[in-house]
């Protein structure tokens, strides 16, 4: 499976460019209609900061779907560490927001890569490069990152939330995230290529803890589904990772996504 590339030493890079999360953060998550709100992309460690704006040029995918339709998120730009996009929802409903970034090759050592793939729980993975006799093999991966918002757009009361945006690996509340408060429950979906993600490595956090010291940790059960307990107030997110050889691809072994949710509990 393993392709070493003549130019090998100039890809090495540090784990750190894939270890860190990638969130959508709005402004405030309870616009009125009609109210001009801003949206943020952050990269990190530590939620919800961001140590570095993504390139414009990066952006496969942004737009913001209702109960009525989808539109595409236009003008976004740079400002400071953030990669930042303004929009105005004009109608009463969920709003959801999707941020997908264009696949990018990333080449890491091997023990950075073996380091990667054990806190992500990608055993299969390890197995996979032990019994091809790759384990001391550079890991070449092609990886994106999505990630989605909901905003409570006046009173919400449609199911917009519930249906899946199509994409590669997606995180889908069972209920409203809107009216949350401390205390209560929600359980998410993971589907990878549109199935249930049965299996899957699910974080869960808030503001405070920082790399990958998730407060939650789960796993999705048959259906793909976990339940997360929500013990405080404030901004919240989901995560979830998922690796798989590539196919076809002269220039990666492994593709692989990292996706997240972002919404927020009130006391």
């Amino acid at each position: 499976m393993n392709k070493v590339l003549h130019t090998l030493p100039l890809l090495l890079l540090p784990l750190t460019l894939l270890a860190h999360d990638t969130w959508l953060i709005p402004s405030t998550f309870a616009p009125k209609p009609g109210d001009a709100m801003q949206l943020r992309l952050a990269t990190s460690m530590a939620f919800p900061t961001s140590d570095g704006a993504a390139a414009p040029d990066r952006i496969a995918r942004f737009t913001l779907r209702t109960a009525s339709g989808s539109q595409v998120v236009a003008g976004y730009r740079v400002e400071g560490k953030f990669l930042v996009a303004d929009v105005t929802p004009t109608q009463p409903g969920h709003a959801i927001v999707v941020l997908e970034t264009k696949p990018r090759v990333l080449v890491m050592k091997p023990a950075e890569f073996a380091e990667y793939l054990k806190e992500e729980g990608a055993k299969e993975v390890l197995a996979a490069r032990a019994a091809g006799g790759n384990s001391d093999a550079p890991g070449r991966e092609r990886y994106r990152k999505i990630t989605k918002t909901i905003l409570c757009v006046g009173d919400a009361k449609d199911r917009a939330f519930a249906q899946p945006d199509n994409l590669w690996l997606e995180i889908i509340p069972e209920r409203s995230t809107c009216g949350l408060k401390t205390g209560d429950s929600i359980a998410v979906r993971v589907l990878f290529g549109g199935r249930p993600f049965a299996g899957a490595h699910l974080a869960a956090g808030y503001e405070g803890p920082t790399g990958h010291n998730y407060p939650v940790n789960l796993l999705t059960d048959a259906q793909g589904r976990a339940t997360v307990k929500l013990d405080r107030a404030g901004a919240w997110y989901v995560r979830t990772h998922r690796i798989v050889p590539a196919q076809n691809d002269p220039e990666a072994d492994w593709q692989s996504a990292f996706s997240s949710l972002t919404f927020e509990v009130h006391k």
